[in-house]
């Protein structure tokens, strides 16, 4: 007696086995852009961050320069030298600093903004004034022309009595010394 066997059916090549599903076109166009958009949110928030990073350390060094500017004009203050005080006008808000930040390049003659990196500091001897060479451009605001920067100097702060624009000790109320902007700027939530 023959045993007769029944034939196996085999899965045709365009039926899929129970749990082998795959993805379809359109499945997968959906999550390509599901993915695109996660990403573009998550670099947009990434660069504010990068940004807010950068204000925070410029506005950190000028409080750090501010103090140090504030201190040798007490010094020279109580060591009665009003012409010591006066002479701190227009000269490097860093030389105060006992340590200066890891991005200050120096005193520099005639440098040209284009040619510094975004994200440094330095002092032009030529005009007297600090400059911060800005990073994020597209995120900060200033009148200044040419590349985004922000430049500061020491100003004597004082009640001009005669109006002749010149600090007369003795005449003229002292009020301080300012670390101050040359020209208003801003940083921006979105670039431009």
């Amino acid at each position: 007696m023959t045993q007769r066997t029944r034939p196996v059916k085999k899965p045709s090549g365009n039926r899929r086995q129970h749990g082998q599903r795959g993805f379809t076109l359109f499945e997968l166009i959906v999550v390509v852009s599901i993915i695109s958009i996660l990403s573009g949110v998550a670099l947009t928030k990434y660069f504010g961050l990068l940004v807010d990073v950068e204000r925070t350390s410029m506005e950190q060094n000028l409080g750090a320069m501010r103090s140090a500017v504030a201190l040798q004009m007490l010094d020279h203050i109580a060591k009665d030298d009003m012409a010591g005080v006066v002479a701190m006008a227009d000269t490097n808000p860093m030389s105060y600093m006992v340590q200066t930040p890891g991005n200050y390049l120096g005193a520099l003659d005639n440098p040209v903004p284009a040619k510094i990196a975004g994200g440094d500091w330095y002092y032009d001897k030529k005009e007297k004034v600090l400059v911060y060479r800005v990073e994020h451009s597209s995120y900060f605001r200033t009148s200044l022309a040419g590349p985004s920067r922000a430049e500061f100097n020491i100003a004597l702060a004082y009640q001009d009595v005669n109006h002749d624009g010149r600090f007369e000790p003795g005449t003229d109320s002292f009020e301080g010394l300012l670390v101050k902007p040359l020209k208003p700027y801003r940083w921006l939530k979105e670039p431009i």
